[in-house]
């Protein structure tokens, strides 16, 4: 019994340092993995959504020609772009064969909700555009038992994307994916340039390297405190013949 006592406390070091080490690879291949997909967004070629099916694949940069639907925009509340309050503008683009899907143009600034929200339109009809087919903007966790959309007037308000409720207050065959508009386009609100992931390979490449700095540091410990168990042992077992010899 005292000897699988004293097996735990090296178990229990070896399980912590074996599931850093585990970590450690893991986040080296999600960094692998977004690397990979950075690389491939960037080589592909862009799909003309007015001749092809929406893609599968996401992250597809895509061309498509249409009109504005400006009069139903939709905002995507709770952004904070260099510490201020503001929204995504998500407004809805037409295709010409009647498709509908919602064209992410930017980040506006909502300061003082005491004031009406951004509406901020597109100069033309028209949409010749070309951008990001990518997957709608996160915003946390819809809370069950709430409603994404506040209040019925356009601008219509949204606190996150609900696919179903968008397109019910549209009344149309809503994709639920979303264009990230190319940041040179004039319909842009900001021009800043989106990201494909949400953190990109260097930050994965740094959370391993904090897994495998944990591990080397509990190997470490496990180490010196092996060490010194076994001098303690050591001594208390050579005590008593000294003083028998003296």
């Amino acid at each position: 019994m005292t000897a699988i006592r004293s097996l735990i406390p090296h178990l229990a070091a070896l399980a912590v340092i074996g599931g850093c080490i585990w970590l450690a690879g893991w986040q080296l291949d999600r960094a692998e993995f977004k690397r990979e997909l950075i690389e491939r967004h960037q080589a592909m070629a862009a799909i003309d959504l007015n001749t092809s099916a929406l893609p599968e694949t996401l992250p597809t940069r895509i061309t498509a020609l249409g009109r504005w639907d400006a009069a139903r925009q939709v905002l995507i509340d709770n952004q904070i772009l260099d510490g201020r309050a503001g929204v995504f503008v998500l407004t809805p683009l037409v295709l010409e064969d009647g498709r509908l899907l919602l064209v992410n143009r930017g980040w506006a600034a909502w300061p003082s909700r005491a004031g009406p929200p951004p509406d901020p339109k597109p100069e033309t009809e028209v949409a010749d555009i070309s951008g990001v087919l990518n997957e709608p903007p996160r915003v946390g966790r819809a809370p069950r038992g709430r409603d994404a959309l506040t209040g019925d007037q356009w601008p219509l308000l949204a606190t996150w994307f609900d696919h179903a409720a968008l397109a019910e207050r549209l009344d149309a065959e809503l994709s639920p994916v979303v264009i990230q508009l190319a940041p040179e386009h004039p319909a842009h609100l900001t021009g800043r340039a989106w990201t494909i992931v949400s953190f990109g390979p260097q930050r994965h490449l740094g959370y391993a390297l904090t897994w495998a700095t944990m591990a080397v540091t509990v190997f470490i410990i496990w180490l010196a405190l092996s060490l010194r168990a076994r001098r303690r042992k050591t001594g208390a077992a050579t005590r008593p013949s000294r003083e028998s010899g003296s």
